[in-house]
């Protein structure tokens, strides 16, 4: 089962993206924004998720991310080999990981981050008033989801009916073209904040305006292609 899943592998830490506390949203809708957030994570050759020794379940956050783990995991002494990946939903992760701990409490998770999303990382970082060795470190051993602040609300009209979007993403150069679009009419500046699964899961955790429920996070790892 899915429900409280985010919530429950994650620690909830930090602030709030915007609005002050009111009624959460159902853990269900927590869960929900991230089903569609892949990763990629260690397999056998028959398919099965592999904890790897010292680094436990591991999820990375781009394909560069694994090809670079693997370049260094196969120096390691007895890990010749292919190295597989495969995709999986970031709540899929989360379920094995919390499963499989049950039967190892010693079990370790890793998050990769994308190298390319560090220096962005590092910066937004230095901005929200971290230090550099802070901002280095924190960018270095887990993700960050890149927000416009204030949130930007994006409404889409689809025959006679509208919905409204509020879009983030793992990846910096989308959201900044959002943000530089977002201020070329804009009376006050809008700017782009970094904030960890921590913060993005307290935030959805605390608020039940609109926009935490149209708040869309966009997957680091594309969505497989359908077979023909």
């Amino acid at each position: 089962m899915m429900a409280k899943t985010i919530s429950a592998a994650l620690a909830l830490v930090g602030m709030s993206l915007a609005a002050p506390v009111a009624y959460a949203l159902e853990p269900e809708m927590v869960d929900g924004k991230f089903k569609e957030v892949r990763v990629l994570t260690p397999v056998t050759k028959a398919g099965e998720l592999k904890p790897l020794k010292q680094a436990g379940m591991v999820a990375f956050f781009s394909p560069l991310a694994a090809d670079l783990f693997a370049q260094e995991w196969r120096k390691r002494p007895g890990n010749e080999g292919e190295f597989r990946v495969a995709p999986l939903a970031l709540t899929q992760f989360e379920s094995a990981y919390l499963a499989a701990k049950e039967s190892n409490s010693d079990l370790a998770k890793t998050y990769v981050p994308d190298p390319a999303q560090i220096p962005a990382v590092v910066g937004l970082q230095l901005q929200q008033g971290r230090t550099m060795e802070e901002a280095r470190s924190l960018a270095r051993r887990e993700p960050y989801v890149f927000c416009p602040d204030p949130l930007v609300r994006i409404t889409q009209t689809q025959d006679g009916k509208s919905s409204t979007v509020v879009p983030c993403a793992f990846t910096f150069t989308s959201m900044a073209l959002l943000v530089n679009r977002t201020n070329q009419n804009a009376k006050a500046p809008t700017v782009l904040r970094a904030y960890s699964l921590q913060e993005m899961v307290q935030f959805l955790s605390e608020q039940s305006g609109d926009d935490a429920r149209n708040l869309v996070i966009a997957s680091p790892i594309a969505a497989p292609t359908a077979e023909n």
